[in-house]
């Protein structure tokens, strides 16, 4: 199978100069290049040079996948618009890492599965659908921290049956030191997802149960009334206005955030967020519990489905076996192949019936009646009716 790395990076606060443009397209001639995004894409070889330092020169955010398992987002912050502290709390190692570079904080989530993907993947697009996420983390929203965290805990479920178990001692035990410690905080409004909050669970494949046991816990808060901001607004010396009318007359990024920072500070908000008190291995059994018993309804709704369909085919079972005999009659191979699943389902009526018997006698006297018909015996056989 031939190679597959896509690397997307982009730039959400400002432009590139044309000089910048030129010094990325001679990193690689596969480079496309524009003046806020930059992809490279590899069926052989890699990227020059370091992608977090690429990040931190130029732009805002990168995503990158190869078809061996690899999918890494990373996301580039002014350091004085971000929680530093706040974020670590979400942090497991090597998988969710907040780290600090020159005036930035890099958020870096890196996936590596193992066996690979098992679909053909496609890596364009992905980082647009997932750039909203940046805005989300500089506004406070720390959601796409807590669907990391929770993506990163999966890894920490037991071991490879096929391997020898005692070669994998101190890493079981770390395992279960690990599961024991309590959920960072579930952050609010879980209840209704942005679309770049889903992308990031499609993309990343987030199991299904283990999210919806995590954010069952999650809070929906309300958005600070503008009454209060214009009372806090007011609250502002002259000069703190003239500065931050400035600033936005120079087109400054992010400056809505930090004065909306500023004015939540000035203003008592109730806290509603949940601290986080279960542990890892609840969260981990939840989720198993919750797959156990999806698993049971399913068998259990197309058991009952399989029984109304018996019913009904009960009902009309004379019918069916004459439909048999009229489709053998006919004598064309479309008609003997025909014959065939409707045998199976009589068969299956049978055995819920409790009357094998009595329908491979049925089976045999048809194989009687017809034995010249060789195209009809041979399908008899292969589906195991004789």
């Amino acid at each position: 199978m031939s190679e597959y790395q896509y690397y997307e990076f982009q730039s959400v606060d400002r432009r590139l100069t044309q000089s910048e443009q030129e010094a990325l397209s001679q990193l690689s001639s596969r480079a496309r290049i524009s003046s806020s995004k930059a992809i490279f894409v590899y069926s052989y070889g890699d990227l020059p040079g370091n992608e977090k330092e690429l990040l931190v020169k130029y732009f805002d955010a990168m995503f990158y996948i190869a078809n061996w398992g690899t999918i890494q987002l990373m996301f580039r912050f002014p350091k004085g618009l971000i929680d530093v502290e706040q974020m670590r709390k979400y942090c497991i190692e090597d998988i969710v890492e907040v780290s600090e570079l020159n005036n930035y904080v890099i958020l870096e989530i890196l996936i590596n599965e193992e066996e690979g993907f098992d679909d053909w993947i496609e890596g364009e697009g992905s980082l647009s659908s997932l750039i909203g996420l940046r805005q989300e983390i500089l506004q406070g929203d720390y959601r796409l921290l807590y669907l990391a965290w929770l993506k990163a805990i999966t890894y920490l479920e037991g071991l490879d049956d096929d391997e020898d178990e005692e070669d994998y001692e101190e890493e079981e035990e770390e395992d279960d030191d690990a599961k024991e410690r309590l959920e960072p905080p579930v952050p609010p409004n879980f209840g209704k997802l942005s679309p770049s909050l889903q992308a990031f669970i499609d993309i990343f494949e987030l199991d299904e149960h283990l999210l919806k046991a995590a954010i069952s816990a999650s809070v929906t808060k309300r958005s600070i009334p503008e009454k209060n901001l214009k009372e806090a607004i007011k609250k502002l010396d002259r000069s703190e206005v003239d500065t931050f009318l400035l600033r936005l007359l120079n087109g400054e990024a992010n400056l809505s955030i930090e004065l909306t920072k500023k004015l939540s500070g000035m203003i008592e908000v109730k806290k509603e967020e949940n601290p986080g008190k279960r542990t890892i291995r609840q969260l981990l059994e939840s989720a198993k519990k919750a797959e156990i018993e999806e698993e049971y309804t399913k068998k259990e709704l197309a058991k009952a489905a399989r029984i109304r369909e018996l019913e009904a085919l009960a009902k009309r079972e004379p019918a069916a076996w004459e439909d048999i005999d009229a489709l053998i009659q006919k004598g064309t191979s479309s008609s003997y192949d025909e014959v065939v699943p409707l045998l199976l389902k009589l068969q299956d009526l049978a055995d819920h019936q409790n009357q094998t018997v009595k329908f491979l006698t049925r089976v045999q006297q048809l194989h009687n009646k017809y034995s010249s018909r060789s195209g009809l015996k041979r399908r008899l056989l292969k589906a195991n009716l004789l």
